[in-house]
C-alpha cells in the first residue's frame, strides 16, 4: 500500500530523508493539500572516495562529490489556463565532507544545510517563462554544457573534486605565495545561482534567450541552442555575458557546446574570457579553454557505459601581473543501473602549474570512485 504524505507531514518527511530515514521512492507518493496543485519530492545522494597526492603527502577522503551535490528538493505547479502553468521550486542541498572543500588540514567538515533554490514562476506557452526568488542566473551552467554522460565524473568544472588542495612549492625560497587548485581554474561559469528576477523567451527553432537581474547590481544574458541533426546527432550550446555587479572589477564572456553522434562518439568544448576594469601593467586577462572527447554506448544489460578523456588551460586566474598557467587533464567512468535508478562513477584528474615566480610546484593528482542514487 502507497504511502499518501500530505503537504503537513512534508517537513517531516525531508527531514527524516536528509538525517538518513529510509524512504522508498518507489512506495512514496506526495500529495499537496491543495488538489489543484502537483507536487513532486526529488532529490539525490552522491557520495565518493577520494585519494589525493599532492607531491608531498597522500591521503585518502569520503567525500560528497561536488559535480553534482547531495540535494533534494519540492516542485509544484498548477495548470492556470491551457497556456499558463504557475510554479515553485524549494531545493537544499547538504554536504558532508564537499569534495571541493577538504584538504590535507582539513578532512572532515561538517554538512551544512545550504538553500539552494526558493522561486515562483509564470510559464506562458507563447510568451516565455518568469521567475523570481533564488534561482539559476541565466548565465549559470552555460561553461558545463556536456552530452558525454561522464559530467558526474568531471567536466569543465574541473576543481569541483580538489579544490581546496595546495600545490607543494619545491623550492621554498622562491617569492611565490601558496595556491591552491581553486585559486587557479576555474571555468567562469557564469553567475551561479542568486536571488533575482530572469525571464526566459520560448524556444524558435532550438534557440532561446536568458537575461536576468539579481542582488548586489548582478546582470547577465545567456543564448542557448538544444536540437537534434540527422542521424540522430544532438547538439548543444550556450553562449553568456554576465556583470557581477557591486565589488567586482570585471565582465566576462563564456560559452560551451557538445555534440553526441548517434552511434556514441561526443565533443564537448567550453571556454572563457574576463575583462578587468584595472588591468595591472604587462598583465593578461584571466581565460581558459577546455575539451573532452567521449564514447557512450551500451555494453551492458544493466545501463549505458560511457567514458571520455578531457584536457583544459587555466591562464592567468590568480594573478594578472604574473604569467600563470595551470593545466588539467583526467579520465572519467560512468556507469548506469538503470532499473536502480544509480549511477556508478570513477575519475582520474591530475592538476599542474607554472608561473614566473622560480616556483617549482608538484603536480596534484586525484581518484575519486563512488555513486550516485537519484529519487
Amino acid at each position: 500500500m502507497k504511502k499518501v504524505y500530505t503537504t503537513s507531514a512534508i517537513t517531516m518527511t525531508v527531514g527524516a530523508m536528509l538525517l538518513g530515514g529510509a524512504v522508498s521512492a518507489s512506495a512514496l507518493e506526495v500529495k499537496s493539500g491543495n488538489d489543484k496543485v502537483g507536487l513532486k519530492l526529488y532529490g539525490h545522494v552522491n557520495r565518493a572516495v577520494m585519494a589525493v597526492d599532492d607531491g608531498n603527502d597522500s591521503k585518502i577522503f569520503h567525500v560528497d562529490n561536488s559535480h553534482s551535490e547531495s540535494r533534494v528538493g519540492l516542485k509544484g505547479k498548477v495548470k492556470a489556463s491551457e497556456t499558463l502553468t504557475i510554479g515553485g521550486n524549494v531545493e537544499v542541498q547538504w554536504q558532508s565532507n564537499p569534495s571541493h572543500k577538504v584538504s590535507m588540514d582539513e578532512e572532515s567538515i561538517s554538512a551544512e544545510l545550504k538553500e539552494r533554490k526558493m522561486e515562483v514562476y509564470f510559464d506562458c506557452d507563447k510568451l516565455g517563462k518568469l521567475s523570481i526568488g533564488k534561482g539559476d542566473m541565466a548565465s549559470d551552467d552555460t561553461s558545463e554544457v556536456d552530452l558525454s554522460g561522464t559530467a558526474l565524473a568531471g567536466n569543465s568544472g574541473v576543481a569541483d573534486a580538489g579544490e581546496g588542495f595546495n600545490f607543494y612549492n619545491n623550492n621554498a625560497v622562491a617569492d611565490a605565495e601558496s595556491m591552491a587548485v581553486g585559486d587557479i581554474f576555474n571555468q567562469m561559469d557564469g553567475l551561479s545561482r542568486k536571488s533575482r528576477v530572469r525571464y526566459d523567451t520560448p524556444s524558435l527553432g532550438g534557440f532561446s534567450l536568458g537575461v536576468s537581474s539579481g542582488e548586489k547590481e548582478r546582470a547577465d544574458a545567456a543564448l542557448f541552442y538544444a536540437g537534434e541533426l540527422a542521424g540522430g546527432t544532438k547538439l548543444e550550446a550556450a553562449v553568456a555575458y554576465s556583470d557581477p555587479g557591486e565589488g567586482k572589477d570585471y565582465t566576462q564572456i563564456n560559452g560551451s557546446a557538445s555534440v553526441l553522434f548517434g552511434f556514441g562518439l561526443n565533443f564537448t568544448l567550453a571556454a572563457g574570457s574576463r575583462d578587468l576594469d584595472d588591468m595591472p601593467a604587462g598583465g593578461d586577462d584571466p581565460m581558459f579553454t577546455y575539451g573532452k572527447i567521449g564514447y557512450k554506448t551500451k555494453i551492458f544489460s544493466i545501463g549505458s557505459t560511457a567514458c571520455s578523456f578531457d584536457y583544459g588551460m587555466f591562464e592567468n586566474i590568480g594573478h594578472q601581473n604574473t604569467e600563470e598557467e595551470g593545466t588539467a587533464y583526467g579520465v572519467q567512468l560512468v556507469q548506469k543501473l538503470s532499473d536502480y535508478n544509480t549511477q556508478l562513477f570513477a575519475a582520474y584528474r591530475n592538476f599542474e602549474l607554472e608561473d614566473n615566480t622560480g616556483a617549482d610546484y608538484e603536480p596534484i593528482s586525484l581518484t575519486m570512485a563512488g555513486a550516485r542514487i537519484k529519487f
